[in-house]
């Protein structure tokens, strides 16, 4: 494969035939268009050439690129000199002298030496997410197109809420050895995006091939163009036209289990044999057309479980002007706008007087008892919000909606879906599908009161540090995904601002368990569906770019309360009193020693340490250790200082004064422990922080927001001695291994 791999088919920046095919099929007139990665900018100037009233907004990191992108648009769009990624803020940007095309947040480590050798100058640039950039509900992104050399699944985690939104709809990026080096796989971006109601589709020369699964083969990290399609617009998108129905197996998924269903605009009753099939009883139908309702009277007379109201459902009771159209189903208390214009031949042929009712008091009429009915069907054109707002007491008990949603006004003064939206969510209702199968602005959308995840095996596997990690993924899934959780109590209740676990957690449909540690092989991490109504059980120890668009909502909930909170400040107020800089070095022996979690030899730590020294004469050293003697003499060349000297309140979790050395110390070297690296990603006075290498031999710099909480790469048996416990090298197992070695035998 070579380096082909990393570089389009021409090796300068004139745009690909595949490129201008998406622009021809998926940029119209007006649109909203984002060039994330903008470069020099011939993309966008292609893009307006062939739209050039779009709305463009343009992204550019380096400063030189910048500068051309300027020029090369002349002052049409809005030119942003920033880098696009998970959060706002600031972010280092490395721009490669000999090709700044493969510039990049994330260094190009594979190809530097050989394709980049005169290096790069890293510079921090503005950052924003997408999600904090555009705010505004009612206009859609049509178009997003992303070139940032590997930094595309950041991009996209920042536009978490436009995608869960459904708010743009067609997205261009780029996959290639880019991915490899920003230590991300295209299965990260493919599921990330199923799982937001998309469908991604592989562009080709002469056309676009849908990846409806995806293998390992795939992940070949050739150049690739790729164009993700919102749901709703695939019929459109492939040719295919496809029906609306009434979409169960989706609410089921997400834990929904129907009683009895409100069906408002009931029509002919056509939804009726879904409901028999389904055993969905009651069935209440409320219908405005007095046609319409004596037809359905007549046609379930003989079902006792079948109840009728007729009337418009509004906010309020009292009388209103019904127009029936000449296609009766476009009929509606609202008078027609941009439908006449959709639609021509569909006019009102009259208008009738009909009485208003709130959806309450057509259920109070039934004689029913509210909590007989859990779904609510709405069919209504334009009128949903009003019959929303009538609704207060029955959406107490209703769990699922189905309606009819616009986006753009159909009919005078219809909602738009982001009114639906907003409306919805304060009464607990998640939007998971949204279908526009017929037009692109209007159809049908789905909701579900939001769904519960758990982790049953919080605080039996493992002790704080993998409870922390477990915690963390929870509440990162939930807010990613709009769930709600709940966890078992632990440690982190008593010294923290997290959520409170519970002794008793909710019933859910399903237990999915962790099957891989990695970010590019979890299971969980990699659903195509988002995994509701579920025990979600593992370690997550992801990588930790998957935890860091909420990094800030993370450290403000790991922040201390109460007695740790002031044993918090007694510590670090002891640490500034000190007559020099303190390092925090983690000892971690115990149950250390055997597999990955291989014991540091002490000797990295005092090399690391003698090298700080001769920059900080005055350094104190503190030894955090669950094994104190570990230490031995090995530092007495240091000034060694201990929670012991200091007069610090009692707490009552041993490990406190430890952890929070370690979330407090200047210069933090650490152990392959996930206990001291959570310690350094709460950290935020550290100047330097390292960790064991095996592959080096030495403590190495990293960054805890971007790197892997444990090394799995290495073995404590398969580097030595030295890595191990005395409890692992006595064992029958290993001393057979030796056995084995010395002889020169091959392993059995």
């Amino acid at each position: 494969m070579g380096l082909r791999r990393y570089f389009r088919k021409n090796s300068d920046d004139i745009i690909q035939p595949e490129e201008r095919r998406i622009i021809d099929k998926c940029i119209s007139s007006g649109d909203v268009v984002f060039d994330v990665g903008a470069h020099h900018g011939l993309w966008s100037k292609a893009a307006l050439a062939h739209a050039g009233d779009i709305d463009l907004h343009v992204f550019e990191a380096s400063k030189k690129s910048h500068a051309e992108v300027m020029a090369q648009l002349d002052g049409r769009g809005t030119i942003n000199h920033s880098a696009v990624s998970h959060t706002d803020g600031e972010i280092v940007f490395n721009t490669y002298q000999d090709d700044d095309r493969l510039s990049s947040i994330y260094r190009r480590t594979s190809v530097e030496d050989k394709l980049l050798p005169s290096g790069f100058d890293a510079n921090v640039v503005p950052a924003v997410a997408l999600d904090g950039y555009w705010t505004d509900p009612k206009r859609q992104i049509n178009f997003l197109k992303i070139d940032v050399e590997g930094a595309e699944y950041d991009v996209l985690r920042g536009a978490n809420r436009l995608l869960k939104a459904g708010q743009i709809d067609y997205i261009q990026f780029e996959y290639g050895g880019t991915f490899q080096d920003a230590g991300y796989t295209l299965g990260n971006v493919w599921s990330y995006l199923r799982r937001s109601g998309y469908v991604v589709f592989k562009v080709g020369k002469r056309k676009f091939t849908e990846i409806t699964r995806f293998t390992p083969a795939m992940e070949d990290y050739r150049f690739t163009n790729l164009l993700a399609v919102h749901e709703r617009l695939r019929s459109k998108f492939v040719g295919k036209p496809e029906n609306i129905e009434i979409y169960l197996d989706k609410m089921k998924h997400y834990g929904f289990q129907p009683k009895g269903v409100l069906h408002v605009g009931a029509h002919k009753g056509q939804e009726l044999p879904t409901y028999r099939a389904n055993k969905i009883s009651p069935v209440v139908f409320v219908e405005a057309n007095p046609d319409l309702a004596a037809a359905l009277r007549e046609k379930t007379a003989g079902d006792d479980d079948i109840y009728l109201v007729e009337g418009a459902a509004s906010d309020s009771a009292g009388k209103a002007t019904f127009n029936i159209t000449s296609m009766d189903q476009s009929s509606s208390l609202l008078p027609l706008a941009k439908h006449s214009e959709m639609y021509p031949k569909i006019v009102v042929e009259k208008r009738i007087e009909v009485r208003t009712l709130t959806l309450d008091a057509a259920m109070t009429e039934t004689g029913l008892d509210f909590e007989a009915i859990n779904m609510l069907t709405m069919d209504i054109q334009g009128a949903e919000l009003m019959a929303l707002r009538g609704a207060t007491r029955i959406l107490k008990n209703i769990e699922a909606i189905q309606t009819e949603i616009n986006y753009d006004e159909l009919y005078d003064g219809c909602p738009h879906i982001s009114d639906l939206d907003a409306f919805l969510e304060p009464h607990g209702f998640l939007r998971i599908k949204t279908v526009t199968p017929y037009d692109k602005d209007w159809g049908d959308a789905v909701y579900v009161k939001k769904p519960m995840i758990i982790n049953s095996t919080l605080g039996s596997m493992g002790r704080f540090a993998n409870k922390a990690f477990q915690y963390m993924f929870l509440r990162t899934y939930a807010a990613e995904h709009g769930f709600e959780f709940a966890n078992l109590p632990w440690e982190g209740d008593d010294m923290y601002y997290v959520h409170p676990g519970v002794e008793t957690l909710p019933t859910v449909g399903r237990t999915v368990s962790q099957t891989k540690y990695g970010l590019d092989e979890c299971n969980i991490a990699n659903a195509t569906e988002p995994l509701a109504d579920t025990d979600l059980q593992g370690y997550f120890q992801y990588n930790m770019k998957y935890y860091a668009p909420y990094r800030a909502e993370i450290q403000a909930e790991f922040a201390h309360k109460g007695i740790y909170l002031e044993a918090e400040k007694a510590l670090k107020a002891a640490f500034d009193a000190l007559n020099g800089p303190v390092a925090v070095v983690h000892l971690r022996r115990g149950d250390f020693g055997t597999g990955v979690f291989f014991q540091t030899p002490n000797s990295w730590y005092v090399d690391w340490l003698r090298q700080l020294q001769a920059d900080e004469p005055d350094l104190q050293v503190y030894i955090a250790s669950d094994d104190p003697a570990a230490a031995g003499n090995d530092f007495d060349e240091f000034n060694l200082v201990s929670a012991d000297q200091f007069d610090l309140p009692q707490v009552e979790h041993g490990f406190f004064y430890d952890f929070n050395a370690l979330r407090l110390g200047k210069f933090v070297a650490i152990s392959n422990s996930t206990f001291s690296f959570l310690a350094t990603a709460l950290n935020r006075h550290a100047a330097l922080t390292v960790r064991p290498d095996p592959q080096v031999g030495k403590l190495v710099p990293y960054s805890a927001w971007t790197s892997d909480p444990m090394i799995r790469s290495h073995t404590a048996e398969d580097l030595g001695e030295e890595y191990m416990s005395e409890r692992a090298k006595s064992r029958t197992k290993y001393k057979m291994r030796q056995v084995v070695k010395r002889l020169g035998l091959k392993k059995p």
